[in-house]
């Protein structure tokens, strides 16, 4: 942030003479995303800088994934209009119970007046400002052929079981605009999409990573304490903690059972 830039964010006087000018639709912009940075945990905002074309959340159970990719498409989609934006979860049960109608999803993270239509049967969401949000499942993969999009969310990506094949089909797709952007969040499995993008780590993939314990605070007493019980289990560490678990660490046999004797 500039110096500049920080002594008018620092003028109060300034800000809110300011804010008055703009328009009430303006003004609810402001105040949904100002409420959004006011909460939000540092792993749940986006990465700084134009040089990520993905950005893989990799979080534990109740990190906050939801909530943040929600919030980031959202605001997106409000920034650019008539964009279209894509939105993908294992099944079409996840992608209206989580990703659009969950509590933490888009429909309760965007203001309604940004609303002009819902439509639930088909999975769409249409913004004021012409931006269109559709969701598709990831269990059908052939369904993603045709459409082309700004960008998109892919939730719970390790979860897909045509992770490759639909992956494919999505990336043909994101083809519109100067520059695209893919929301991945997960909690990692050692898929080897999944493993292949934490390669890309630098080049064209930002990763965030985050535990269960990030975001304690917002979840239910209950939970917090089933989840001591996963304390120091494989299990534990995937789930909670957000590890890729080495494949040969569950298998029958293990490797640190063996031991090499000279010949």
């Amino acid at each position: 942030m500039s110096a500049v830039v920080d002594e008018i964010l620092q003028d109060k006087e300034y800000l809110d003479d300011e804010y008055t000018k703009l328009s009430p639709i303006a003004q609810l912009v402001v105040n949904w995303q100002m409420e959004w940075y006011k909460t939000a945990h540092t792993h749940q905002i986006e990465p700084e800088g134009d040089w990520w074309n993905i950005w893989l959340m990799l979080a534990g159970r109740g990190a906050g994934k939801t909530r943040a990719a929600a919030e980031t498409m959202a605001q997106w989609a409000i920034e650019m209009p008539d964009s279209r934006w894509l939105v993908s979860a294992p099944t079409s049960g996840d992608i209206r119970g989580t990703c659009f109608e969950g509590d933490s999803g888009l429909l309760s993270v965007i203001p309604e007046g940004l609303i002009a239509d819902y439509n639930k049967s088909l999975h769409e969401i249409k913004l004021i400002n012409g931006a269109f949000i559709k969701g598709i499942p990831a269990s059908e993969p052939e369904r993603f052929r045709g459409g082309q999009w700004h960008g998109a969310w892919l939730d719970e990506l390790a979860a897909w079981d045509y992770l490759q094949e639909s992956w494919d089909m999505i990336m043909f797709g994101i083809r519109l605009g100067n520059r695209t952007k893919v929301i991945a969040s997960t909690t990692p499995k050692p898929k080897p999409l999944v493993i292949e993008l934490i390669g890309r780590e630098g080049d064209d993939v930002a990763v965030t990573r985050a535990s269960t314990y990030d975001n304690i605070k917002n979840l239910a007493p209950s939970f917090q304490k089933q989840i001591m019980q996963y304390e120091g289990t494989k299990l534990g560490r995937q789930e909670i903690y957000a590890e890729i678990i080495d494949p040969e660490e569950s298998g029958i046999v293990k490797r640190d059972w063996f031991k090499l004797w000279p010949a």
